[in-house]
């Protein structure tokens, strides 16, 4: 069996997302009687465009990465552990029986779900995130030698992300125009509690009055509020910000002007690769529909499919609104209590984790910023937290830089330990204290409850929230 998921985790390794979501996808087209042919072209439309994504975050990422490295340098910002990206996590997650394991378990377990109708979102759609849930279960075991615990805890946290994605899910998929999707990366579904509250506080004190989203702000101000202009202009002013210290030099205006042309380019190109990823997707919603009304496993529900978060990395609010935060977020570093984390290598990555604030603002720029700031220092906190178990745990498995940073009397850390809901669900389980498990599980359940028994109503709010606007109302309603 250990064999099987270790071969299991080469195949995920070599073909990585841009192979293997496309052969679950054309699996999933034909479960659901789709034809042959509309089958493959979802499958290479899908792969087309997550490729193509790859493609422009790369390139991007190749620019912005080095600018982040001098803003971090130039602001003097010095703590003792170091952001080194998400393949320390990764490491971590994959050192483990269980966490190799939990490729195929939770595989399983996923589906399920969908089977007993725990969630309408059939996850394994997103499996390539997977390590994002296991590395918790690997770290718990690594620090208690607890398997069954270990288990329990990736399924637990498994569940939790499931809830808080099917929330978000409506919200999400209008506003990125992904018609039954769900973005499950755990990651960014851990934060989504706290832009909950936030978006309803923020409604309350009167943030959706500025219309700050890029409609509004085209209507405003002509030409310039098209996207690839705003990228320019966010290029711009993140380039000064970058290259402050040499703006006395050709060199420095050479980067500034480099880092605005490539923002404005992301947010040119990065919609109409979007829009074949989306075709992808039109087949099996078309045929999942047709499907599950005759079956025991289809009535009243929707076939929800789980998609990769670099879906909304390139939308002008969202890519906007993420690189407003990066010189904010180096501030933060800087100034935050208790803060022991140089954010350096989630930077560029900052794209992908408003994506939940934007979709909730329905684009509104200043409210998404304003609540990813704040959560950024919830994030930063519980990267803290986690930062020394962390260090000990990756040298323990061998990870190269964490042994260097235990000999340095530094630490380092992946940024998705800075899952707040994860962490904080780990955080309990390591008491091994049953009544308190107990009791972050009875938590679970009463907002499972709740949820599947006003989802309509929850998702309509959110939807009323966003946009200001009444749902309509059903056909059978309004005649009732």
């Amino acid at each position: 069996m250990q064999d099987f998921f270790a071969v299991l985790k080469q195949f995920f390794d070599a073909f990585g997302n841009y192979i293997t979501v496309p052969i679950i996808i054309y699996i999933i087209c034909r479960i659901f009687k789709t034809p042959r042919k509309r089958a493959f072209q979802s499958a290479v439309l899908v792969g087309v465009g997550l490729k193509g994504m790859a493609f422009i975050t790369s390139a991007f990422g190749a620019v912005l990465s080095p600018l982040v490295q001098q803003m971090v340098t130039a602001s003097g910002l010095n703590k003792p552990a170091l952001d080194i990206g998400w393949q320390a996590v990764a490491a971590v997650a994959y050192s483990t029986d269980i966490g190799m394991a939990f490729i195929g378990v939770g595989l399983l377990f996923q589906i399920l779900f969908w089977l007993v109708k725990l969630t309408d979102i059939f996850m394994p759609s997103d499996l390539w995130n997977n390590y994002s849930i296991s590395v918790w279960g690997s770290m718990f075991f690594l620090l208690t030698n607890n398997i069954v615990m270990a288990f329990v805890l990736m399924i637990f946290i498994n569940m939790v992300t499931l809830l808080l994605a099917e929330s978000m899910q409506k919200r999400w998929s209008t506003y990125y125009n992904y018609p039954s999707c769900a973005m499950t990366a755990p990651h960014h579904n851990g934060d989504v509690p706290m832009y909950l509250v936030l978006n309803i506080l923020f409604s309350k004190l009167g943030l959706d009055k500025i219309h700050a989203d890029p409609k509004s702000i085209r209507k405003k101000i002509g030409f310039m509020g098209e996207p690839m202009y705003i990228g320019l202009l966010v290029g711009l002013i993140l380039g000064v910000a970058g290259n402050v210290t040499v703006l006395n030099t050709i060199a420095g205006w050479g980067s500034v002007a480099n880092v605005a042309v490539t923002c404005s380019a992301v947010m040119a190109i990065f919609p109409r690769i979007a829009g074949m990823f989306a075709a992808g997707f039109g087949a099996l919603t078309e045929y999942s529909r047709k499907t599950l009304a005759n079956s025991k496993y289809g009535k009243d529900r929707q076939f929800i499919v789980a998609v990769n978060d670099a879906l909304g990395y390139g939308e002008a609010a969202t890519l906007t609104t993420g690189l407003l935060v990066i010189p904010f977020a180096i501030l933060i570093g800087f100034l935050l209590p208790g803060n022991l984390v140089i954010p350096l290598m989630v930077l560029p990555s900052l794209p992908y984790m408003v994506e939940v604030p934007v979709s909730l603002s329905n684009g509104n720029v200043v409210k998404a910023w304003l609540m990813a700031l704040i959560v950024f220092c919830a994030k930063m906190l519980m990267a803290s937290y986690w930062a020394e178990t962390f260090t000990q745990v990756a040298a323990e498995v061998g990870f190269e830089a964490a042994t260097e940073a235990i000999a340095g009397g530094t630490f380092v850390i992946g940024f998705i330990m800075s899952n707040c809901t994860a962490g904080l669900i780990t955080m309990a389980f390591l008491t091994m204290n049953p009544l308190v498990i107990a009791a972050v599980v009875a938590v679970y359940v009463v907002f499972f409850v709740l949820f599947k028994k006003n989802k309509e109503r929850f998702q309509n709010y959110l939807e009323f929230l966003a946009t200001g606007k009444r749902p309509e109302p059903k056909p059978e309603a309004a005649a009732a």
